[in-house]
């Protein structure tokens, strides 16, 4: 069966530019290969993702009444995304991000939110109000006080909330606490941990500090090129990554969230939807773009068969 999963947050349009050659210091400008406009947000990346996940995906959020505006929602209705619960607001723009990539597919970005920062706790409630979803998934790019009541409306209605915690930032996490999973990459695990997950031990330690912090059932960390750290307050797991040729991470974690989230909705136990979150992550990161380098299920199905990864090993059929 279908899971109904709503995600909630951002939708840009992002202006990315590839093959940056530095990240330029104050005064400097740095020149790139070549640029594009694409789809993007990160919970407009997720609500596409979960669709071509297989999820019966439903985005509330905030655009402008512009040409971007209506260009981004055309395209995820046209990729399958239930749009009804997104706004658009006359009085700001849409949302837009400048994508910087560099030769090894990390990226970092300028967002100007626009109408993401409008974002209300009601434009959200009437989706829960109106629907009965497997689960929800949030971000940190809109108002945090909207995040944390969404997270609260969710929680008394019984829906598993996965929190993708970015953009990188320090925040209060108490409001969070009992959450079904809370997952940072390796940038957002530092902000909200003031540990930068540089080496094993110092993973362990942010896996720990927010497991402590939050009381959530599940931590996950993206780690990367590392994989994925899995801990649930007694046992703590590395999943490796699956070894692939990086070209734009940009739209990785969102997948990732994504894939992990259709696989646990469906009944997969974690450490196997994690395993398919990195192989699903994987695919994306040897494309460019946000929307166009988010793979769907059958692909990563079949690059999932080919490759299988094991807690520090990684077995290629």
């Amino acid at each position: 069966m279908r899971p109904k999963i709503l995600t909630a947050g951002s939708i840009n349009m992002d202006l990315m530019m590839y093959n940056v050659e530095k990240i330029p210091r104050l005064g400097e400008s740095a020149y790139c290969r070549d640029y594009e406009y694409a789809s993007g947000g990160k919970a407009s990346n997720q609500a596409l993702a979960l669709a071509r996940m297989g999820a019966v995906s439903f985005l509330a959020g905030r655009v402008g009444n512009d040409r971007n505006g209506r260009q981004l929602v055309e395209q995820l209705e046209k990729a399958g995304v239930d749009t009804r619960y997104v706004i658009v607001d006359a009085d700001h723009s849409t949302g837009l991000s400048t994508m910087n990539v560099n030769k090894r597919g990390e990226y970092f970005s300028v967002l100007a939110p626009g109408a993401n920062n409008y974002i209300r706790t009601e434009d959200i409630k009437k989706a829960l109000s109106e629907n009965r979803f497997d689960m929800v998934v949030l971000q940190l790019e809109m108002p945090l006080e909207t995040v944390y009541q969404t997270y609260e409306i969710a929680k008394a209605q019984g829906i598993p909330v996965f929190l993708d915690a970015g953009p990188a930032m320090s925040i209060p996490l108490k409001r969070f606490s009992g959450i079904f999973a809370i997952s940072p990459n390796e940038a957002e695990t530092e902000a909200l941990t003031g540990i930068a997950p540089d080496s094993e031990k110092h993973i362990q330690e942010a896996a720990e500090w927010l497991y402590q912090a939050v009381a959530p059932e599940y931590v996950i960390l993206k780690l990367g090129r590392r994989g994925a750290l899995l801990y649930d307050g007694s046992h703590m797991s590395l999943i490796e990554a699956y070894p692939v040729e990086a070209v734009d991470s940009t739209a990785a974690g969102d997948t990732f969230g994504a894939a992990f989230a259709v696989q646990y909705c469906q009944g997969a136990k974690m450490d196997d939807a994690v395993r398919f979150a990195n192989a699903a992550a994987a695919v994306c990161v040897t494309r460019k773009g946000g929307y166009p380098s988010i793979p769907c299920r059958d692909e990563a199905e079949e690059f999932y068969g080919r490759v299988r990864c094991q807690d520090r090993e990684c077995i290629t059929k």
